[in-house]
């Protein structure tokens, strides 16, 4: 699970800090991902690790652009 979160908190960083909306796509693409894992009976750990893990890297990058006044 450790290592889906950091690569999804990376994933979600560059994801929101180079394309701001397009990033939008990638979050949503991991998730599909992710859900197709678990059922095709995959780990769920890793799934829910990499969701988590882009949902913060790109949450995060959003509420600094949003708290700096950049959006």
């Amino acid at each position: 699970m450790v290592p889906m979160l950091l690569l999804g908190i990376i994933v979600g960083f560059f994801a929101g800090y180079f394309f701001v909306w397009w990033g939008l796509l990638a979050v949503i693409a991991v998730i599909v991902i992710a859900a197709s894992m678990v059922f095709s009976g995959r780990d769920r750990d890793g799934a829910t690790g990499a969701v988590a893990g882009v949902v913060m890297g790109y949450g995060g990058v959003i509420l600094l652009a949003l708290f700096r006044g950049v959006l």
